[in-house]
């Protein structure tokens, strides 16, 4: 067996580095067995791994399990022997994670700013979105809020703490946030909601991390990929993508 492993290293494309893994893997594992193959060697081989990482253990394993097939079809062995390895790696924690947004429900000064922060991290609204909102696309009688654009127009619910701002909110005029009859710029905008993070202690958060909480909390809550894509109104699902893999 022993005379075998460097053959079955070269009969496989891998790096300088793989190869000398290999090599160490495939000798340890030979001088435990003492050259020969049996259930009860293999058991014994088991054993040998039992202080090792998950990740060390998968590996070395894998290795053994490779060369035992190869011996397999070399007819060196009258039987094909298979190491079951049942531990499992340890799912990768999401890197996108939920953030206490409480904050954004107390009371302020600034209802501005804390309305827009809302907009955002509750309906998913994009800078554009939310500049662009007339009273004419709020309804506040069905709790319901029409986002509209050339191609596409999405009626999103409102939540009961939503609509308690927009009534406080609420007079004659044309848009949400109304510039003498026109809608202000988006950079007005970025500078009101930074400057009403930063009062509440969210320094660190900006229009698009708040939308990407909207995101988070969403997929948490079970909303398919489809569903947000129609929510957020986007095109394709490719953005939000990175969301799901875990």
């Amino acid at each position: 067996m022993i005379r075998l492993i460097p053959e079955f290293i070269a009969s496989k494309s891998l790096s300088s580095n793989s190869q000398k893994s290999y090599l160490y893997d495939l000798q340890q594992f030979a001088e435990i067995t003492k050259g020969t193959v049996s259930q009860s060697k293999l058991k014994l081989y088991e054993q040998s791994l039992a202080d090792l990482k998950v990740s060390a253990k998968k590996r070395k394993i894998s290795a053994v399990n490779q060369f035992l097939f190869f011996l397999y079809e070399r007819e060196e062995l009258d039987h094909f022997y298979k190491i079951r390895n049942k531990e499992k790696l340890p799912l990768a924690k999401s890197v996108y994670q939920e953030t206490d947004l409480s904050v954004l429900y107390q009371e302020t000064l600034d209802r501005t700013g804390q309305l827009i922060a809302l907009l955002i991290v509750e309906l998913g609204l994009s800078p554009s979105d939310i500049i662009g909102l007339k009273w004419e696309n709020i309804s506040l009688d069905f709790q319901v809020l029409t986002v509209t654009s050339n191609k596409s127009m999405r009626v999103l619910e409102l939540s009961d703490s939503l609509l308690i701002h927009l009534v406080e909110q609420q007079k004659e005029a044309v848009y949400l946030f109304d510039n003498k009859g026109g809608p202000y710029s988006r950079q007005w905008l970025f500078n009101k909601l930074s400057h009403y993070l930063t009062a509440v202690g969210l320094n660190e958060m900006t229009a698009q991390k708040l939308r990407e909480q909207y995101i988070i909390r969403s997929k948490n809550k079970g909303v398919s990929i489809m569903d947000l894509v129609k929510q957020l109104g986007l095109k394709s699902p490719v953005t939000l993508e990175k969301y799901f893999k875990n």
